[in-house]
């Protein structure tokens, strides 16, 4: 009798318990209502029961349902972060690529090229500098063989004159003299440095000057000093003609070959013009895709910041949702075991 009294203050206490956690939570004071509510219409318990097990069967599938979709978001939310991630890295990984090939490979290889144009531009004003100046000698060369050839013809006709008037005398008249001493006198006026008989030619004109052409010995002399003389002005104007020759050829030659030389220069210069525009057009377009690749990396890295605060969020509510459903769950397990061992009647909300 006293296990039995002390039995049922002791259940009397767990009853008065659970009835107070129950009514420290929303949950626990709607199933309290609903108790209260069952009991003042005299309702059959069987239906109190089930629908506190049907709450208590919601509860657990809530929490599986809430678990379930959060596991597929964390599922979604890592497959997007890897997948936006791999593309974060691909962008770095281009970004850093294409400053290596800008910097070390086509700026390096502009500049080379730029250089590599100047030089050939210097060398082709050279070359046609060169031009000018091998003209201009030779347009000089030519203007020189040109006078001495005039010089030479004008001594070729004195020497002619000289010879005829000199060959001509025998007791020459004042008049012959006087025409002859003129004659000779425009000839010794020549220069006598290109032919070596020239100074003796002068002393022979000399002496006839002298002497009136009165020694017929002296005259013979002069003659065959004349007809020597005007043989070695022959021969010299040959071998300058000669000469002259030699020197337009090797200047057609040289001109030719400066030609051919500016020629290969314009080439040259024109292939790296080539290259220079090819190269300078590679240098924009990788420039262009370093910009978009910037910009992709920023963006990139905003999605990555923005699902990572969205799933930050979404793990928040998540786990308070959960928190939440497990704090109800063993609350209406409470109500539950109340309504299966307490009598209503006992029962005060």
């Amino acid at each position: 009798m006293m296990m039995a009294v002390s039995f049922a203050i002791s259940s009397k206490l767990s009853h008065t318990k659970k009835l107070e956690e129950l009514r420290g939570s929303k949950l626990g004071m709607t199933i309290l209502n609903l108790v209260n509510l069952h009991s003042s219409v005299q309702g059959p318990i069987s239906e109190l029961i089930e629908a506190i097990e049907e709450l208590i069967v919601d509860i657990n599938t809530n929490i599986d349902e809430v678990e379930y979709k959060f596991q597929v978001r964390t599922n979604e939310h890592n497959s997007y972060v890897a997948q936006v991630g791999q593309q974060l890295q691909d962008s770095e990984q281009d970004i850093a690529r294409m400053i290596d090939v800008i910097d070390n490979l086509l700026i390096p290889r502009r500049d080379q090229i730029r250089n590599k144009i100047e030089s050939l531009i210097e060398y082709d004003e050279f070359n046609r500098k060169n031009v000018d100046e091998t003209t201009l000698l030779r347009e000089q060369e030519h203007e020189a063989y040109i006078q001495q050839i005039e010089e030479d013809n004008d001594a070729l006709d004195a020497i002619d004159d000289a010879i005829n008037l000199v060959s001509s005398l025998s007791n020459p008249s004042l008049l012959q003299i006087k025409n002859i001493k003129f004659t000779l006198k425009r000839l010794s006026s020549k220069q006598w440095n290109r032919v070596h008989q020239g100074p003796m030619v002068q002393a022979l004109l000399q002496i006839a000057l002298n002497q009136n052409f009165s020694d017929q010995g002296i005259l013979k002399q002069i003659v065959d000093a004349l007809n020597e003389f005007r043989n070695q002005v022959v021969d010299a104007m040959n071998s300058l003609t000669k000469q002259e020759q030699v020197n337009i050829q090797e200047f057609e030659e040289k001109l030719e070959q400066l030609d051919d030389e500016h020629r290969e220069f314009q080439r040259q210069i024109n292939q790296a013009q080539v290259e220079l525009d090819a190269t300078n057009q590679k240098l924009e377009d990788c420039n262009q895709f370093l910009i978009q690749r910037q910009a992709d990396r920023l963006q990139y890295k905003s999605q990555l910041d923005l699902e990572n605060e969205t799933y930050a969020v979404d793990t928040d509510i998540y786990t308070q949702t959960v928190n939440e459903l497990q704090r109800e769950l063993p609350i209406a397990e409470q109500g539950l075991s109340l309504i299966k061992s307490a009598d209503f009647s006992d029962i005060k909300i």
